[in-house]
């Protein structure tokens, strides 16, 4: 079954993940603003279950992940409801699925803790002026995690120290002049200027 036709017959399974198809391009957002678009355990199934519809689509050639609201990308896993087991190797990141199509990221907000693994792994990222990216302190909630992507990790620290909080993050324009970030532009235009990658592609 193609996404299109998936997405339509069962649109009331991805209400914490809403997919648009257009042409050749699946919009993802997530959506759980309540809670900054933190990953419980039902979003992170949608994921996977978008991200494999996706893969095996021959029509769609390209995803633009973004989120809903203007506070945040993502917080990371929900730590109410995490996936389980909470810092094992859970996929949530197209390219983590097997998905070999370009991935194009969008940052609306806040981008902290498992949410670099969507950045790390996208072929393009793009953040709204007022994005940030920081790693928390590390507290017992969070030890034991498996250690961020290289190029995000490290940056975030080499920026913040060696414990970042939401008073010190890396900012879009930071993160850019550290080619991180490939554009930053006001947060009406981010969904325009996904699409006009797309189309230059």
């Amino acid at each position: 079954m193609c996404m299109r036709s998936h997405l339509a017959s069962d649109i009331e399974t991805f209400a914490n993940v809403l997919c648009e198809q257009a042409g050749g391009v699946l919009w993802v957002k997530l959506n759980r603003t309540r809670v900054l678009n933190a990953i419980d355990s039902v979003m992170a199934a949608q994921l996977r279950e978008v991200w494999s519809l996706a893969q095996q689509d021959p029509d769609v050639h390209t995803i633009v992940l973004s989120a809903a609201g203007v506070e945040a990308f993502c917080i990371g896993f929900d730590r109410t409801d995490p996936p389980k087991p909470v810092f094992d190797a859970v996929p949530i990141s197209p390219k983590e699925c097997g998905v070999d199509k370009r991935v194009i990221v969008t940052v609306n907000g806040i981008a902290c803790r498992e949410s670099f693994r969507f950045l790390r792994d996208a072929d393009m990222v793009i953040a709204a002026q007022n994005a940030s990216f920081f790693e928390p302190c590390v507290t017992d909630d969070l030890a034991g995690r498996p250690p961020l992507s290289v190029d995000w990790g490290s940056a975030v620290r080499t920026l913040c120290g060696d414990e970042p909080t939401m008073r010190n993050p890396l900012t879009a324009l930071q993160a850019q002049q550290r080619g991180l970030v490939r554009e930053v532009v006001p947060l009406a235009s981010l969904r325009a200027a996904a699409a006009r990658l797309v189309e230059a592609d």
